[in-house]
């Protein structure tokens, strides 16, 4: 072996006779004393430690087989330890460049008192090569240990399972190490679910706008209200998403508990209604009927208010109706009296926006059901039950998915109830795979669709693909805004009015159209008052602006953008004001400075406004490739900021209770509310 490892590093290094002496010189030095290099029952001197300490690192020790890894290239050297040819052999023909460092170490470790011995080595290999085993402090341990129970969802007593107790001991060779129990990861879950309050609600406080979203949600016999925030930075342009609570609701889901568990959830982060954009809901009456309920309060005492600053900002006459303020107090306390609230607890709700996604499902489920064109019923009717009957005979038995797999290569989505997209999905898929779909349905004995069936099954496709991309893009979080809703409705529709050369399907498309005319009157004519935030959320929206607005509205919403812009610029410079009076209090320059000319120097920041507005109009479409470009027009920003706060769907606490179904499993189903809550809070937290 001697002999074979010094002609191989005679034939790879014949250009620098010099290093190949050396080479073949130390090995010659350190093999040629035996006596040294024999293993004793327990201690066995090793000469060549120096290796080990600054070239390689211990894997293992096995009687004589010695294992290591070089610290350069992490490749596996097998040796001796009664020889160091190998591990020299590999230093000198991989990396030769370390020869000099190597002579000087071994130099160094010549001394008698620093021969390694095997028990030390062996020690080594526990500390160097296995990071695990260094000592951990019980609260590391306690943090990896919770930190691996919340991220997988497993319950609070893992940690006290054999098995798992088992794992760490043996990753780490330790009987003896600290795992702490159910008790202790319980006090940990309550000490970072407080700090994570304490967190999010001083987020909260320094915020301008933010969005919340709402929705209940049933599970093993149980109901939880669930509510999540949402706000943008101002600098970045970055939607941070948080969980807010999803809370044990008991009882009826009625408005007066739906009204009482939202107060409830915005009084423990301390957020105030009027900072809150929306709360999103899906279309349900018991959501719509607790916001129209308990934010009357909140309309009327902001009504002076908006219509004053209406008024001066459009310099227009409204008739107001001026209402007296106890008698509408009177008459929410008697209300509250009579539905047994208790006098001191004030239910205040945010305005409140239903779930343009949930819309579209809506009109894709329910809007087209009512079709009465009896053409399209007799083929619609005929296509979609063998369709049916090739999804269920797929879904309840093995052999039959085989076969499919077999002849298809794919498998086929699965259709979830509350989602019509899967649907629409599972439609596509079934088309795109047409011929061998016919030969799976022959190869199961089931009922052939005729050619005039997948013709409609195409015409399908192709009506209702535009409404599935609408949904597909109203459901996003990260990078989508309430002013995405109004573009893609109308979009939409043109899209369906374009469609044309329809045999089966021009009912479908009638319909769909339709439903979109009536659930979204607020979209299709921006003269109403409900067209307001859909309208400012878009034209402040530097991908949109005024580019998707119908010629006979253009001016309607011009004019709204920069009455809006004028009102943000008022407020700005009424605190500029008040701030400029509390550092300077005194009338000393009064008389080189009059009121008169604070007033216009003020007064300027509605020019300022309009010009701000119009440029921003009037950008290039070059430069509107992202947010950043808000920056240069401060005033469109907070506009920016206080209508796409919003989001378009409630999708972000439906994705909340789809982590909750993998937490409150059939077998935890004694897991306390609050702990399920502090888990599932924790648990959704995005950084």
């Amino acid at each position: 072996m001697e002999k074979f490892v010094q002609k191989t590093c005679k034939r790879q290094l014949q250009d620098d006779n010099d290093s190949v002496e050396e080479v073949e010189s130390s090995i010659v030095e350190e093999t040629d004393e035996p006596k040294n290099n024999v293993i004793d029952t327990n201690d066995t001197k090793l000469n060549f430690n120096y290796l080990f300490e600054n070239f390689f690192t211990v894997i293992s020790i096995n009687v004589k087989k010695l294992n290591a890894v070089c610290q350069n290239c992490q490749k596996v050297i097998c040796g001796s330890t009664s020889s160091s040819g190998n591990f020299l052999s590999h230093i000198k023909l991989k990396h030769p460049g370390l020869m000099d460092k190597l002579k000087s170490c071994r130099e160094r470790y010549k001394k008698p008192k620093n021969v390694l011995t095997q028990s030390k080595l062996c020690h080594m290999t526990s500390q160097a090569y296995n990071p695990i085993s260094t000592k951990l402090s019980k609260e590391k341990i306690t943090d990896l240990v919770f930190n691996y129970i919340l991220q997988e969802m497993r319950p609070l007593s893992t940690c006290e399972k054999p098995a798992f107790k088992n794992l760490i001991k043996g990753l780490t060779n330790n009987e003896e190490i600290y795992i702490p129990d159910h008790r202790v990861i319980g006090a940990k879950l309550n000490e970072d679910y407080k700090a994570y309050v304490t967190k999010l609600t001083e987020q909260i406080s320094m915020k301008s706008y933010i969005c919340t979203t709402a929705d209940i949600w049933s599970c093993n016999n149980k109901s939880y209200f669930g509510m999540t925030v949402h706000f943008i930075d101002e600098t970045t342009f970055k939607r941070s998403s948080y969980a807010l609570a999803c809370r044990r609701i008991q009882g009826s889901h009625n408005y007066i508990n739906i009204a009482k568990t939202i107060t409830d959830i915005l009084n423990n982060f301390c957020i105030n209604v009027t900072k809150i954009s929306h709360t999103v809901t899906d279309n349900a009456s018991n959501f719509g009927k607790a916001f129209r309920v308990y934010n009357q309060q909140y309309i009327a005492s902001n009504v002076t208010t908006d219509t004053t600053n209406d008024t001066n900002d459009l310099n227009t006459s409204i008739d107001v109706d001026v209402t007296d303020m106890s008698s509408i107090i009177d008459d929410i306390q008697k209300y509250i009296s009579n539905e047994h609230i208790d006098d001191e607890e004030l239910i205040l709700l945010p305005n409140h926006m239903t779930c343009s996604a949930h819309t579209l499902n809506l009109i894709a489920t329910i809007d087209t059901t009512n079709i009465t064109e009896q053409k399209y019923r007799t083929i619609s009717r005929s296509t979609f039950g063998k369709i049916n009957a090739f999804w269920n005979i797929l879904s309840r038995s093995s052999t039959a998915s085989d076969k499919v797999f077999k002849i298809c290569n794919c498998k086929f989505p699965v259709l979830v109830v509350t989602r019509w997209n899967s649907f629409f999905d599972a439609i596509q898929k079934l088309v795109l795979h047409q011929t061998n779909v016919t030969e799976a349905i022959n190869e199961l004995k089931l009922t052939k669709l005729k050619s005039t069936e997948w013709s409609f099954l195409q015409e399908y496709c192709q009506v209702v693909e535009p409404l599935a991309t609408s949904l597909d893009k109203l459901q996003g979080e990260d990078s989508c805004f309430l002013g995405f809703v109004a573009p893609t409705i109308l979009s939409l529709m043109n899209k369906l009015m374009n469609t044309s050369h329809l045999v089966y399907c021009q009912p479908l498309c009638s319909a769909i159209s339709k439903g979109l005319e009536k659930r979204f009157k607020a979209v299709l004519d921006l003269n109403l008052p409900e067209s307001k935030p859909y309208i400012l959320a878009s034209v402040s929206h530097p991908k949109f602006r005024l580019n998707w607005v119908p010629p006979i509205f253009i001016q309607t919403c011009k004019s709204l953008f920069l009455s809006e812009c004028n009102l943000v610029g008022s407020i700005n410079s009424s605190q500029l004001s008040q701030s400029t009076n509390s550092e300077d209090s005194d009338d000393f320059f009064e008389c080189i400075m009059p009121s008169s000319q604070l007033s216009d120097t003020y007064g300027s920041c509605s020019l300022s406004a309009n010009v701000q507005a119009l440029t921003f109009l009037d950008i290039k479409k070059k430069e509107t490739k992202n947010l950043h470009i808000l920056n240069q027009y401060p005033i469109v920003k907070q506009v920016f900021l206080k209508y796409n706060t919003t989001l378009p769907s409630s999708a972000p606490v439906e994705r909340l209770f789809s982590a909750g179904s993998q937490i409150l499993t059939p077998r935890r189903n004694r897991l306390k509310d609050n702990t399920f809550e502090q888990l599932l809070c924790l648990r959704s937290t995005k950084e």
